[in-house]
């Protein structure tokens, strides 16, 4: 079947290097805000390839094979990374890396209910039990990836610039907020790490007839409080829709259950969970606030005219989801 599509010579010639066999049909699969992926269907099968973004290097991929084969054979499924005709994990063209996973079977479910929050909060709770016990260490992390006090100081410095002073006098009330209250949420200095996922979203979940089946995206791992990937979990998990500040309590109460049941030894409690979120979704109100300024780091929705437009309404509506739970007696 001959492909017509702007990607088509690209996949055919990388499904060449990883020997997949003749691609019959591909789609792009959505969900990814960074790396570009393709499920691919060949005479051989069903694979997925992917297309790392130029944040990264090879070092991930040398990472994921460190802790590939320690997770599935702890019972915590991740997708087999394939090896090239070059007995190579990834294949270069144009100057972008990629990469073949063996495909996973799911149920394309992205969205937070009580079933499936319960079983990543479970899926969670056992990826940080096991590498809390494991020696790996990344060899690549992203410089300033949830750096808190760095993000803070940025927005400090926007306030206080000559450059954006118009900018700044039509925000300093919402900013001045956010100055304020995302200190009184810092992590000790002396926090104990582990190595964290970095980005335990809903979407890098895997589901099959109910199930959490595989837990997706590594790329982010890195030493850190575990604290940081519970708070972006239940920060993303418990919201009712993306486009709203609304909390869901009955998420937020069923994903401690499957935390806990997943890691016993290292419990979260309801008001941990509580801290922990307002601290990384202050966070990232202040870094959609510092876009407003740049307009130069995320990436813009049709739905706004510009970044600064978007900035600013994002950054608006995570602090007000910030306010609703922290004012909720949970």
């Amino acid at each position: 079947m001959k492909l017509q599509d702007e990607n088509s010579a690209k996949l055919e010639e990388v499904s060449s290097q990883f020997n997949l066999g003749e691609i019959e049909e591909f789609s792009k699969l959505e969900g990814g805000l960074v790396n570009i992926s393709f499920l691919v269907e060949t005479s051989k099968g069903k694979f997925v390839l992917q297309k790392l973004s130029r944040i990264w290097d090879a070092r991930v991929i040398d990472d994921y094979l460190a802790v590939q084969s320690y997770l599935r054979t702890n019972g915590l499924n991740v997708p087999v990374l394939l090896q090239s005709r070059d007995n190579a994990h990834h294949y270069r063209l144009n100057g972008d890396i990629w990469r073949a996973f063996e495909y996973t079977p799911n149920d394309n479910i992205t969205e937070s209910t009580l079933e499936t929050v319960y079983e990543a909060g479970k899926m969670l709770g056992k990826f940080h039990l096991l590498m809390s016990t494991s020696r790996f260490k990344p060899t690549f992390q992203l410089q300033g990836f949830h750096d808190t006090p760095k993000i803070i100081g940025k927005l400090e410095s926007f306030l206080s610039s000559s450059e954006y002073k118009k900018k700044a006098d039509t925000v300093q009330e919402h900013a001045r907020f956010l100055l304020s209250e995302t200190p009184k949420f810092y992590l000790p200095s002396d926090a104990k790490k582990t190595i964290i996922h970095g980005d335990p979203k809903m979407a890098n979940f895997l589901f099959y007839n109910g199930r959490a089946v595989s837990l997706l995206d590594l790329d982010t791992m890195m030493s850190a409080p575990a604290e940081i990937d519970i708070g972006d979990a239940f920060r993303s998990w418990c919201r009712r829709k993306p486009s709203t500040s609304d909390f869901k309590k009955d998420i937020f109460e069923k994903g401690i259950q499957g935390y806990n049941e997943g890691n016993s030894k290292d419990k979260i409690s309801p008001q941990k969970v509580k801290e922990t979120m307002a601290l990384i979704t202050l966070e990232l109100a202040a870094r959609y606030l510092n876009d407003h300024f740049e307009e130069n780091y995320f990436a813009l929705s049709p739905k706004y005219s510009n970044r600064a437009v978007q900035g600013l309404a994002r950054s608006q509506r995570y602090t007000q989801y910030f306010r609703n739970f922290w004012n909720d007696n949970i």
